[in-house]
Formats: C-alpha cells, sequence, structure tokens
C-alpha cells in the first residue's frame, strides 16, 4: 500500500509538472496545440492528486479534515478543481500557469511539512539547483523591471512633450517587448525555485521572523509577475499597466534580497 501512495504522489508531480510546462509553452505561443492538451493535463493531475490523498489519508488512518498536511495539499487540489470548473464558463484558461506550480507546490510542500529538512546526498544538488534558478530567475527580472522603468520614464517623458532623452532610449516598443521576454525567461526559473522551496518548508516549525518574510515575499513576487504574463494573455495588458505590474513584483524580488541581506542578529 505505501508503495502505491508513493508512486501516485511521484505520478501526480510528473502530472503536475507536464501541466505547468504546458500552460507555460502556451503563454509563449498562443494558439499553438499546448492550449488544448494544457488543461486536460491539469485535470489528469488533479484526479491523481485527490487519489493520493485519499490513499495517504487510508494508510495512515487520518482523516484529511483533521491534519495539516492534507489540509494544505487539499487546498491545491480545489483551486484546481474550481478553475477546472470555471474555465470554460470564464475564459480564463491562461490561469493554469499559476495554479499549476500552485497545486505542484502544496501538495510537495504537504509532503514535507513538520519534517526535518533532508540532509542526505541527494538534497544537496537540489539545493545547489533551487539557488542557482532562483538567482538567475532574479537576474532576469531586475533586467525586466530596468526595461520597464525605462518604459515609463521614456512613456510619461513623451506625454509631456520632453523628447531629449527619449531620442537615446529604444522605442517603447521595443521596451515592452524586451520586458515581456526577460518575465517568460525569468518566471520559469522563479517557479522551479518556488516548488523546490517547498521541499525546505519542513523548517517552518522553528522559522524567525526573516524566514517567514522572505517565504511569503517569494510567494508574492511570483504571484504578482505570474499575473502580469496571464494578463497580457487574457486581457490584452501591455505597455504601461505590464510597465507598472512588473516593477511591483520586482519590487518583491528586492525586498526578499533586502530580507536576506539585512539578518537580525541570534
Amino acid at each position: 500500500m505505501t508503495q502505491l501512495v508513493n508512486a501516485v504522489f511521484f505520478l501526480t508531480v510528473i502530472a503536475y509538472s507536464a501541466a505547468s510546462t504546458l500552460f507555460f509553452l502556451d503563454l509563449i505561443r498562443p494558439g499553438a496545440k499546448t492550449a488544448e492538451a494544457a488543461p486536460r493535463v491539469l485535470v489528469s493531475a488533479a484526479a491523481l492528486h485527490l487519489l493520493h490523498i485519499t490513499g495517504a489519508s487510508l494508510l495512515t488512518k487520518t482523516c484529511p479534515v483533521e491534519s495539516l498536511h492534507f489540509a494544505l495539499s487539499f487546498s491545491g487540489l480545489l483551486a484546481v478543481g474550481a478553475y477546472a470548473f470555471l474555465r470554460r464558463r470564464l475564459r480564463v484558461d491562461a490561469l493554469g500557469a499559476l495554479l499549476g506550480p500552485l497545486a505542484l507546490a502544496f501538495l510537495i510542500g504537504a509532503e514535507f511539512v513538520g519534517e526535518r529538512p533532508a540532509s542526505s546526498l541527494a538534497a544537496e544538488p537540489l539545493l545547489i539547483l533551487h539557488i542557482a534558478a532562483n538567482v538567475f530567475g532574479v537576474g532576469l527580472f531586475l533586467l525586466a523591471g530596468a526595461s520597464g522603468a525605462f518604459y515609463v520614464v521614456e512613456e510619461r517623458r513623451l506625454k509631456q512633450g520632453r523628447f531629449g532623452l527619449s531620442s537615446h532610449l529604444p522605442p517603447l516598443a521595443s521596451l515592452d517587448r524586451a520586458t515581456h521576454r526577460l518575465l517568460l525567461a525569468g518566471f520559469p526559473l522563479l517557479t522551479f525555485g518556488i516548488v523546490t522551496g517547498s521541499l525546505f518548508i519542513g523548517h517552518l516549525g522553528a522559522a524567525t521572523g526573516p524566514d517567514v518574510a522572505r517565504l511569503l515575499l517569494g510567494y508574492t513576487s511570483w504571484l504578482v509577475l505570474g499575473v502580469v504574463l496571464i494578463a497580457r494573455r487574457l486581457v490584452g495588458w501591455s505597455g504601461k499597466r505590464a510597465a507598472w505590474g512588473t516593477l511591483a513584483g520586482v519590487a518583491c524580488v528586492l525586498l526578499v534580497m533586502l530580507v536576506y541581506v539585512v539578518r537580525v542578529p541570534a
């Protein structure tokens, strides 16, 4: 029974990962075949998720509503279920690009919450990948933020009829396109960092204030930048709105870095 539950868990992780990848590819190339396949894979992952919760609760003889592990996992499942019910009615298919990674993070986090972080050799390469993904993702987001800042400045100067500096900057369309492409490049890296970070959520039992702040700001930055990408896909957000949204997300990223640098002495 234990092996079966573990097998379903890994299959669910694979299915959510595949769905998240397909949704992201749809953000890059709207209208491709991935747009039809992604929701189906996400629903299949949700079915496996439900099977895992049922099997694990029977195995441990625990009522899902009485356990933090199952409550965390079940909340991710409910979000995907609501999406599957509403996506055709509200035409919000692109939201799967956020819900897929979120459900995956909740699934993995629920599996390890309350446990000591793994100290095996296998955990060290994963930690290295986790840090590297965050570092490269932050670098791309900082570039996106700089591009967005230039867009805001140049757009305002053009409205005011001040063309001196604007003549030395790229066209607004180029800045908007650069911001979008940098977000697309950095988003999967930050998503990987968010999901793998769930493996180390066992730290939360003895978490300090800065630890909690980093966690919340990390998820907030990922969510804000993901909303900017999805809003561009769903409602055609671009230009000034996308630039300001990017700056808001990058501000959260900078706050995460600030919390890392400014540590409260133990």
